[in-house]
């Protein structure tokens, strides 16, 4: 039996902290980075340097095709996966949604943008659709109205760790059940639906709850701040129906 852990970021990194102390065996773990990342740590840790610092088999996708005995956990991993390629159907995805709603890219930015009160991480099995396997898991949780993007994506980060642990062992012992998504009654967005760069620039203030939810979607400072009137904005707030900025 094979596990291979695909993605990025902190969560990646703890699920496979977790995976060694749940005494597994290294030489079951394979490691399957983004080609977006460099190997060096920014924002957030390598998920490419962590496993060759702490001595994971790194591979390729070609290299799983093959593996009939392998469990598949996508989290935030960049690309689409093709499951006519596997000889495994052991293919799973967490994602930073409460599927069927906001399906593919730019999740988290969405539902902040859409003043959602609710968030969450769904764990699914990956079919041939785009976030439409059938549903495993989710966990919700709750958003503040004076969230950021950036609060959130920690949010969705932590709660994609709790939702594996509590999952794993039913899925490698295939004690679990699932069900089928309502497609019809969720949403989609593609990776080309925004350009951030364009839409972060506001010319006129506006006193409302809309005008505060799409300023704080664009707080997340590791890549960009909204600009509201030339201000780089840091942090809004919406108070008694009113809305302040903070540089």
């Amino acid at each position: 039996m094979f596990i291979c852990i695909a993605g990025k970021n902190i969560c990646s990194l703890k699920i496979l902290k977790y995976l060694i102390s749940r005494k597994i065996n290294k030489r079951n773990i394979l490691v399957m980075p983004n080609k977006s990342d460099s190997g060096r740590d920014s924002w957030q840790p390598s998920l490419k340097k962590f496993s060759r610092n702490n001595k994971f088999k790194i591979v390729k996708i070609e290299d799983l095709y093959k593996i009939k005995d392998l469990f598949f956990f996508s989290i935030e991993y960049e690309k689409i996966i093709n499951i006519d390629k596997f000889k495994s159907k052991n293919l799973f995805n967490i994602h930073f949604s409460l599927l069927p709603s906001y399906r593919g890219c730019h999740t988290n930015f969405y539902q902040i943008y859409n003043g959602e009160k609710k968030s969450g991480v769904t764990l699914h099995k990956i079919d041939s659709g785009i976030d439409t396997g059938n549903i495993i898991d989710q966990i919700k949780f709750n958003v503040n109205v004076n969230d950021t993007a950036f609060d959130n994506y920690i949010k969705l980060m932590k709660y994609s760790v709790i939702i594996f642990k509590k999952n794993i062992k039913r899925i490698l012992k295939s004690k679990y059940r699932s069900k089928r998504q309502k497609i019809h009654k969720g949403s989609y967005f593609s990776r080309k639906s925004i350009n951030y760069n364009k839409m972060k620039r506001f010319q006129n203030f506006e006193n409302s709850l809309k005008f505060h939810n799409k300023v704080r979607s664009f707080i997340f400072p590791p890549f960009q701040l909204p600009i509201v009137n030339g201000r780089k904005i840091k942090r809004t707030l919406f108070k008694k129906k009113r809305v302040y900025l903070y540089d």
